[in-house]
């Protein structure tokens, strides 16, 4: 009897004898069906037709034939048919599914660069997805050492049920990071009673390896709302886990600064205007200079305003912290100690107020306001059409009633 091997739709016959006479018809007539059919696996399309050495209007499987081509196996299976001379007939035939497809492995990382110190990856992380028709494992194939420096290629090894195979690499490199990170600029803090406080200003945090280290402040222990001296701590940690930590006092004091003399306020102004200016200055490049030191070393603080110039210039020059009020008298003070000409003009008051001043240096009435505006705007020597300009683009931060002031620029 011959025996015949097929792909879906295809005949090949392997193997062959001599035959005549019933037995050839027969073959012709009878042996209807191949004996055995071979598919791969997530075959979609497996038709009675494919069973079949020629055509057969009638041919079905019978009702107990069963098979999943997507699952790998052999399938005994019946179909009946009816024949020109025999009449209706059931023949047997055997389906193999076949699975010889490798799993598809799609990798989530091109490559991997890690700390000794890190926790290993596993490897669910590793791999992006695993594609098959039937079920698969992942796993490494072999054990990694991720605590040593060096390089080498990690190897995944995706395996179906079939037990065909497919692996996938990623090149990683394992760095030794020892060296905690440096923070720089800490300082000890004096804080006015109530004020905000802002801990990482000036603040810098360096690491040999990893460019951006985290800072965290812990500040807990620090009231502003009451008198003392508190510490606060700063931590950062690199990325490989290292740390290190500085501390910092931070003294709380009273909002009303008795020492707020014209001897201390003065006295202080002058050693600042020492360093910020230099002979042969004209008064706009003085007042610009002390526009500067204003804006660069006072840090705002939202908090209930000073009236009186000298606490409030007290208060900038000292603390440097405080409001549009501090700023502005802290500004005052200076000017006047250069005998640049200057007023305060006060912002129509609606959901808050501001204030700034106007400065002539021989050139008329200007604005000059030393507070760093919220979209980063500086506001010097600037003519009135321009601020108006400004104010009404900005919610109206600058709206004055210009009766009350002298003709401005």
């Amino acid at each position: 009897m011959k025996k015949i091997i097929i792909a879906l739709g295809t005949t090949v016959l392997v193997a062959g004898g001599a035959g005549a006479g019933l037995y050839a018809y027969y073959n012709q007539e009878s042996d209807l069906v191949y004996k055995d059919v071979y598919v791969e696996a997530g075959t979609s399309d497996c038709d009675v037709k494919e069973f079949l050495k020629k055509e057969n209007a009638s041919a079905t499987f019978t009702a107990d034939s069963t098979f999943d081509a997507s699952v790998p196996g052999d399938y005994d299976l019946k179909i009946k048919a009816e024949l020109p001379i025999f009449g209706e007939k059931e023949f047997s035939t055997t389906l193999h599914v076949q699975d010889t497809v490798a799993p598809k492995l799609t990798l989530a990382e091109e490559s991997i660069e890690m700390y000794t110190t890190a926790v290993p990856p596993e490897i669910t992380d590793l791999v992006a997805n695993v594609e098959d028709v039937t079920n698969c494992t992942i796993d490494f194939e072999k054990s990694y050492d991720f605590t040593k420096e060096g390089q080498f290629d990690i190897t995944i090894l995706a395996k179906d049920t079939s037990g065909n195979e497919t692996k996938g690499s990623i090149p990683c490199k394992v760095i030794a990071d020892v060296t905690p990170p440096e923070i720089k600029g800490v300082e000890n803090l004096v804080i006015a009673q109530g004020d905000a406080v802002s801990y990482k200003k000036n603040i810098e945090v360096v690491d040999d390896q990893d460019e951006n280290p985290t800072l965290e402040v812990d500040s807990t222990g620090v009231n502003v709302d009451k008198r003392g001296v508190y510490t606060v701590i700063y931590r950062a940690t690199d990325a490989a886990g290292n740390t290190s930590e500085k501390t910092a006092s931070v003294k709380i004091i009273s909002a009303k600064i008795a020492a707020a003399t014209e001897e201390t306020v003065y006295a202080k102004a002058d050693e600042i205007l020492a360093d910020i200016i230099t002979p042969g200055m004209t008064q706009l490049q003085q007042a610009r200079a002390v526009f500067d030191w204003v804006v660069k070393n006072i840090t705002y603080s939202e908090t209930a305003g000073i009236d009186d110039v000298l606490s409030a210039a007290y208060k900038g020059m000292f603390n440097r912290i405080g409001d549009c009020t501090v700023k502005q008298k802290t500004a005052e003070v200076m000017l006047n100690r250069l005998g640049i000409k200057n007023m305060e003009i006060e912002k129509i008051r609606d959901t808050r107020g501001h204030y700034w001043l106007l400065i002539d240096v021989g050139e008329g009435w200007y604005h000059y306001d030393p507070n760093l505006q919220l979209d980063g705007t500086l506001i010097f020597y600037w003519h009135d059409a321009d601020l108006w300009e400004y104010s009404n683009a900005h919610k109206n931060t600058h709206n004055y009633d210009p009766a009350k002031y002298p003709h401005i620029q």
